[in-house]
C-alpha cells in the first residue's frame, strides 16, 4: 500500500493521498516509520510528525490518519485513499459512503481496501462481493504464506493454538461466515463423554453472573484436555448461593475461579461486596482482568478447545452438563452481527465456560501447562 502511495505521489504532482488504519495510533505504528525510510529526504520538503504528513517537493502530500476520525476529513479532496485493515473499522459503511467516497468525486480518485477478513455478514464482506461484479473494481486474495514472510514451521505451530475458523481467517484469507452456530465444530459424539475427578489435579471454575440463571462449570486440565466435571445452574439466585452450591460439592478443594470480569464492581445488593469478593469469602482464588474480555477472544478460546486447526479435540464434557452441552450446540450469531443473539437462552452457560477457557489461554493460571502452549491471535 505504501508503494502505491509513493508511486501516485511521484507520478501525479500535487496529489493528495490518505492512508487510513482503524485508529491513528495503528496508522502510525504500522506505516509511519516505514514510509519515512522509503522516501529519500531529497524528495520531500518536510515530514510533519504532529499530523503524520509527508510534503513532497512536487506539492504531493501523503497523510496518515485514523478511520475513526474520518468525519474530520469531510470537505477535503483525495486522489488516492488507502484503507488498511478496513474490516476492523467501526461504522465502516457510514465512514465510506458519507465521509470518504465524496473525497474522490472531484478528482476521479481511487481507493485501495486491504485487510485480514473479519467474518461474513458485515459491510467489509459486502464490499468484497461487490468488487466481483462491479465495473471498474478489482479484487485479490492472498494467503499469509504466499508472500514468503512466514515460515512453514510457524504456520504449523499456529495450527495447534488456533481454532480452525480463526486459522482460516488469519492465515488463509477466508471470510468465515458469522451466520448460524458460534461453535459449529462442537460435537456431542466427540466432545461429550463421562468424566472422572482427579484428586491430584487443580479444580477450575468459570462462572457467569446472571440472576436468572446463575451459571458455573467446574473442570480440570488433565493432560492436554479440559474436562468439565459438573455444571451448576441456579434460578433466581445470587453469587453467594452459587458459591455455597459449589462448596457443597467440593467442600475442601482449592478452586481457581475465572468469573465474568465485570463482577469486580461493588454492589449495594450484596452489602457493598462485589461478586468477586463474595467468591473470595468462600475460599475461591479469583483470576480475572480489570477490563472485560473481548467477545471474539472468548469465542476463539472455546473453539480452540472444541477443535483446533490440527483437528485435536481437547474439550470433554460430562453428560451431566446438559445445559452446557445444549448451549454449545445451539448458540447462534445475531443476524448481521459478530456477537450472539442477546435474546438467546444459551449464552450464559457457554459464557461461564468461555471465561475459564480465556483464563487458561491468557495465562492466568499460577502454573505452567507443560508441553501445551496456548496463544490468542
Amino acid at each position: 500500500m505504501l508503494t502505491e502511495a509513493l508511486s501516485t505521489a511521484l507520478e501525479q504532482p500535487g496529489s493528495q493521498i490518505f492512508y487510513l488504519a482503524p485508529s491513528r495510533k495503528m496508522a502510525k505504528d504500522i506505516a509511519w516509520n516505514d514510509l519515512k525510510r522509503m522516501v529519500p529526504t531529497s524528495w520531500t520538503d518536510r515530514a510533519m510528525e504532529s499530523t503524520l504528513t509527508l510534503e513532497f517537493r512536487n506539492s504531493s502530500r501523503i497523510t496518515l490518519a485514523g478511520a475513526d476520525f474520518a468525519d474530520s476529513l469531510r470537505g477535503q479532496k483525495a486522489h488516492l485513499l488507502l484503507l488498511d485493515e478496513f474490516s476492523y473499522v467501526s461504522d465502516l459503511q457510514s465512514m465510506w459512503e458519507a465521509s470518504l467516497l465524496p473525497m474522490l468525486g472531484t478528482t476521479n480518485g481511487r481507493v485501495l481496501f486491504c485487510s485480514t477478513p473479519a467474518g461474513g455478514g458485515n459491510f467489509s464482506a459486502e464490499l468484497w462481493e461487490r468488487a466481483k461484479s462491479t465495473p471498474g473494481w478489482e479484487r485479490w486474495s492472498f494467503r499469509s504464506t504466499d508472500g514468503g514472510w512466514i515460515s512453514p514451521e510457524f504456520v504449523e505451530e499456529a495450527k495447534s493454538t488456533m481454532d480452525p475458523s480463526l486459522f482460516r481467517q488469519e492465515f488463509e484469507a477466508s471470510i468465515e461466515s458469522l451466520l448460524g452456530a458460534i461453535y459449529p465444530d462442537f460435537s456431542r459424539s466427540t466432545n461429550v463423554a463421562a468424566q472422572t475427578y482427579d484428586p491430584n489435579e487443580q479444580l477450575l471454575m468459570g462462572c457467569d453472573f446472571n440472576r436468572n440463571p446463575m451459571c458455573a462449570c467446574i473442570g480440570q486440565l488433565q493432560g492436554e484436555s479440559l474436562r468439565i466435571l459438573k455444571e451448576v445452574v441456579l434460578i433466581d439466585a445470587d453469587t453467594r448461593q452459587l458459591a455455597e452450591a459449589v462448596r457443597r460439592a467440593y467442600p475442601r478443594q482449592e478452586i481457581i475461579c475465572f468469573p465474568d470480569p465485570t463482577g469486580s464492581r461493588s454492589q449495594t445488593s450484596s452489602m457493598g461486596l462485589s461478586d468477586h469478593a463474595i467468591l473470595r469469602q468462600h475460599g475461591f482464588k479469583v483470576k480475572s482482568p480489570r477490563a472485560p474480555w473481548a467477545i471474539r477472544d472468548k469465542y476463539a478460546a472455546v473453539r480452540l478447545f472444541i477443535r483446533d486447526a490440527q483437528n485435536r479435540r481437547r474439550l470433554k464434557i460430562d453428560p451431566s452438563g446438559k445445559r452446557l452441552i445444549r448451549s454449545l450446540a445451539s448458540l447462534e450469531y445475531a443476524l448481521g452481527k459478530a456477537v450472539a443473539d442477546p435474546k438467546s437462552d444459551h449464552g450464559h452457560m457457554s459464557d461461564a465456560l468461555g471465561y475459564m477457557c480465556l483464563g487458561i489461554a491468557k495465562g492466568l493460571l499460577p502454573y505452567s501447562l507443560g508441553i501445551t502452549s496456548f496463544q490468542m491471535y
